[in-house]
């Protein structure tokens, strides 16, 4: 008996140190290169991106916003809000007019729609207590139509909450694919910033890449305006009555307005059935397609202003919602603020 159990005991003693099988190595390496990546994604990348650290300063933002004297204003939309509109200057033009204080902050994100802005709306403020005396969202496109792409990894990590997640899975996103990179990208940074930091490591290592990536959006936007069919049929508004009847349970004031574009199918495209459902939920509607187009300054590029054009647009800007803002309100909001209806 004891012989058996000596003998065996230099063989348990190979299987203990035997190396673990090339299949085993190849998976230890990929988990370790994997935590490397978002070690380095959450630890370095996301803090080099000047949008993702401007997406982290929204809650802060919201929340000093809400808690400062006078009229309260976000400006929610697209890149053409970060361009187009000097927050400091539309607020300063609003106030004059009006004789009261005025404070105004731009909250935006790049090839974002009005399911996007529903969240943002929801996250930073409805859900927050964050009390507004106007929202201002701006768009233009087909920013208020349904089925325009997500962006789905940044509505994950930086719009929305666990909270969210039954509407965003059952509303938003429609297929398999969507709610798997929806999840995957709550919980893993690396993967669901990889298109943004693609551009970001690439701007690093080739001076040129931005100048590049610009020439060939410029290509396809040409591309896209001479050809027939980027002329699409009328879309649904569903996510656009979503933010309405929900803006109404919060008692939020919201203004759209449609932003000047040197694209003239964007100019020429009728809002008719969007403005309908707008007004017949009580919030205001303003067009300056047309008549601010003469004062927006562009450049090369079709959609965005140039400093000179942001400028003169944000005081023209305030022009237009000054009366929506009611003199009867104004005056209510310098004698005291009561705070707003909120559901939660």
């Amino acid at each position: 008996m004891n012989s058996s159990i000596s003998s065996s005991e230099p063989l348990a003693g190979v299987l203990a140190l035997r190396p673990p099988s090339r299949t085993a190595r190849i998976v230890i390496a990929l988990a370790v290169a994997l935590l490397a990546v978002e070690a380095v994604t959450r630890l370095k990348l996301i803090k080099m991106s000047k949008e993702f650290q401007q997406f982290h300063s929204y809650t802060p933002r919201a929340a000093a916003l809400a808690q400062s004297p006078g009229v309260r204003i976000p400006i929610i939309g697209s890149s053409v809000v970060h361009e187009d509109v000097d927050p400091a200057l539309f607020a300063a033009r609003l106030g004059s007019l009006h004789d009261i204080k005025v404070h105004a902050v731009n909250f935006t994100a790049d090839h974002s729609y009005v399911d996007t802005w529903y969240y943002m709306l929801q996250r930073y403020f409805w859900r927050a207590g964050n009390d507004t005396d106007l929202v201002v969202i701006s768009f233009v496109g087909r920013g208020l139509y349904d089925k325009n792409e997500i962006e789905i990894g940044r509505l994950a990590r930086f719009f929305t909450t666990i909270e969210d997640w039954p509407e965003v899975l059952s509303t938003d996103l429609t297929t398999t694919s969507e709610r798997v990179e929806f999840l995957l990208s709550t919980f893993w940074a690396s993967y669901a910033a990889r298109d943004r930091m693609q551009e970001l490591v690439f701007g690093r290592l080739f001076p040129n890449y931005k100048t590049y990536a610009y020439q060939q959006q410029s290509l396809l936007l040409a591309h896209q305006l001479a050809s027939p069919r980027h002329v699409r049929k009328a879309r649904s508004l569903v996510a656009l009555e979503r933010l309405l009847v929900t803006a109404e349970r919060h008692a939020t004031r919201l203004c759209f307005v449609a932003f000047p574009t040197m694209r003239a199918d964007w100019n020429e495209q009728s809002y008719d059935e969007a403005r309908q459902l707008i007004e017949e939920h009580g919030m205001a509607y303003i067009d300056l397609r047309t008549t601010a187009l003469d004062t927006a300054g562009f450049d090369d590029d079709p959609v965005h202003m140039n400093g000179g054009g942001r400028t003169v647009f944000s005081r023209r800007l305030a022009d237009a919602v000054a009366p929506v803002l009611r003199p009867g309100a104004l005056a209510a909001e310098s004698v005291t603020r009561r705070p707003s209806l909120r559901v939660r």
